[in-house]
């Protein structure tokens, strides 16, 4: 039983978009989705904070330790 949770958890992990680790890759992402000015400012708040939130269209996610470049 353990196995196939973790053969679950695996194949999930490994079927996943890797995601953007740096702010500039997170604008990126902002503006193929048509995220407009709402990406700049995104990305000046990332470059001091190393925090990226996503759009609430998006799901409002907000991830840390984002690499300010």
């Amino acid at each position: 039983m353990r196995f196939l949770a973790l053969a679950i958890v695996v194949t999930l992990a490994s079927s996943a978009p890797a995601l953007a680790a740096s702010c500039s890759s997170w604008k990126a992402t902002c503006e193929k989705r048509g995220g407009g000015s709402y990406c700049d400012t995104q990305f000046s708040q990332c470059m001091t904070s190393g925090t990226w939130t996503e759009g609430a269209k998006f799901g409002g996610a907000t991830h840390s330790g984002v690499t300010k470049k």
